[in-house]
């Protein structure tokens, strides 16, 4: 029997790295703090959910942004046989 499966992890930023980040927007330069950020979240959250759920049909990758520079990512899909 199949199963569904939801993974969601909120980041928010760090005020400090949010300061340099918006100079180098302004100026046309890759945010690389917050896809760094983004980047080691979702590596963490693809390992949980190959660990969690090992007979995987499919899933899912969804990032969105939420107020205040804040991102919610969600992992979801289907598993089991």
């Amino acid at each position: 029997m199949k199963k569904d499966f939801v993974i969601t992890r909120v980041v928010t930023r760090d005020l400090f790295r949010d300061f340099f980040a918006g100079i180098r927007n302004l100026i046309g330069l890759r945010m690389r703090t917050y896809e760094t950020m983004i980047n080691k979240n979702l590596r963490e959250m693809l390992e949980e959910m190959r660990l969690k759920y090992k007979d995987l049909d499919w899933y899912r990758i969804s990032i969105n942004p939420l107020t205040n520079g804040s991102v919610m990512m969600t992992i979801y899909g289907e598993h089991g046989k």
